[in-house]
């Protein structure tokens, strides 16, 4: 099926972008680590990501660049790039990253190649000017870019207009108070309906990293800033500066809070074991009435749904906004990076470009067809256009453009802190602990740690 999927149009704009390319005299070989074989570069490795495609084939021949991807499962493809750069052996030459952590904790640890001066190696096959801004702001820490993005998505919610029509619920409400209250409707009209498999809301709690991409989208919209620190301090340099010390008690606490609320009272059992890939199967089985605030996990269910309701009745709205006058925020770039070790990094740019250019990305659109890009031309193409309605696409866009990318801090600790901080509402929502003690425990944690790591020497 994929085969057929990546035919077409979309193969022969890689084709005419490669035509341009003077041949190489010299061959290099390029290797990549990432996960998702069958879905990430399917055009260029085929489904069981060990098939090189004409289009790779093309690329390799007139750039004299041999590109060698190597897939893993997630986690193994995690400590893969961190083993590899941690150690210094150079195996790898571009690595997996994420906004969500391995950006900032592997460019502040030095082990990554900052890309600002390759800008204008391989034009032709990426024009950063022709990105939306926002998935490489995502990438960049105290102003260098150190990834460039390819899966990417920013906040938004998925929804059953027919149940919320159903129950007198003519529009998506605007912000969380409304939203709230919607959620409370929907679910007693379940409730004397009899409607006892259906729940109002799904959303991730999972311990570990999971839920935290979200979770601090709450926090964010109730706080107006990332409230992880005093005075909102985001970046080393503020932190050290104003000697923030960690705030997960004060302003953090009401979007903490609501997020652990809302998955107790409106979702379904075992809400605190969900991962990205429950919530996307409750809502495809029609089991959901609300996914947010990652919607891209419900387009994603979509596709495989056998549910005529999910199908012909889901809506996307833009995410609520909170207390703070700020919308919830989930934003996430699977992006790539250069190893400080490749051997030949102009090669390892040019590599990378190819591997997130336009024609590539407008392949990828093909093969998913969910309406999420980096490109803006992409989102407006014939591809998308022809299987999503005009204000789909216009409010998901709406949603890069006006996104935070950067609504938690961007410290070199992210990593360590996500999972603290998804550990503790997963064991809030499953009543393990309650969340008083789950942030009083956070916030001794996160004292310790950041004394440890030097950021309160005077």
């Amino acid at each position: 099926m994929l085969k057929k999927l990546l035919t077409g149009g979309s193969a022969a704009l890689v084709a005419g972008l490669l035509a341009s390319a003077a041949p190489a005299q010299a061959e290099t070989t390029i290797n990549v680590v990432g996960f998702g074989a069958g879905f990430a570069w399917a055009d260029l490795f085929g489904p069981s990501g060990t098939e090189k495609t004409q289009a790779l084939l093309d690329f390799e021949k007139k750039e004299g660049i041999v590109i060698n991807m190597e897939y893993a499962d997630e986690d193994v493809a995690r400590q893969k790039v961190l083993l590899d750069l941690v150690n210094g052996t150079g195996n790898y030459d571009l690595v997996m990253l994420g906004s969500d952590g391995a950006v900032q904790t592997y460019s502040a640890a030095g082990y990554l190649e900052p890309l600002d001066g390759y800008a204008d190696k391989a034009t032709d096959y990426f024009d950063a000017k022709k990105v939306y801004a926002p998935f490489l702001e995502a990438n960049r820490v105290d102003g260098q870019l150190w990834g460039l993005p390819y899966y990417s998505f920013g906040a938004g919610v998925l929804y059953r207009k027919d149940i919320f029509d159903k129950y007198g619920i003519t529009s998506f409400p605007k912000t969380t108070e409304e939203l709230e209250k919607a959620l409370q409707t929907v679910k007693d009209g379940l409730a004397k309906d009899g409607i006892t498999d259906v729940y109002p809301l799904t959303m991730r709690g999972a311990p570990g990293e999971e839920p935290s991409l979200d979770l601090t989208g709450f926090v964010y919209a109730y706080a107006g800033d990332s409230a992880w620190f005093e005075g909102g301090a985001d970046t080393p340099a503020k932190i050290k500066e104003t000697g923030a010390k960690p705030d997960f008690t004060g302003k953090f606490k009401p979007g903490f809070d609501t997020f652990v609320r809302w998955s107790k009272e409106f979702g379904p059992p075992g809400i605190a074991t969900h991962t990205w890939v429950d919530m996307m199967n409750l809502y495809a089985q029609g089991k959901a009435v609300v996914l947010m605030p990652s919607a891209i996990n419900g387009f994603a269910g979509l596709g495989s749904s056998e549910v005529a309701a999910v199908k012909e009745n889901s809506v996307f709205a833009p995410s609520p906004v909170g207390p703070s006058g700020k919308a919830i925020q989930s934003f996430w770039t699977f992006s790539v990076g250069m190893s400080k070790y490749a051997k030949d990094k102009e090669a390892a740019y040019k590599a990378l470009a190819f591997l997130t250019s336009q024609p590539v990305m407008e392949n990828f659109a093909t093969q998913i067809g969910w309406p999420y890009t980096t490109y803006p031309e992409i989102m407006h193409g014939p591809i998308l256009t022809g299987k999503w309605p005009k204000e789909t696409l216009d409010a998901i866009e709406a949603s890069f453009n006006d996104a935070e990318p950067h609504y938690f801090p961007y410290i070199p600790e992210l990593t360590e802190f996500m999972d603290k901080i998804g550990t503790a509402a997963s064991e809030s929502i499953s009543g393990s602990t309650t969340t008083d003690e789950a942030l009083n425990n956070l916030q001794v944690w996160a004292t310790d740690r950041m004394e440890r790591a030097g950021y309160y020497k005077k």
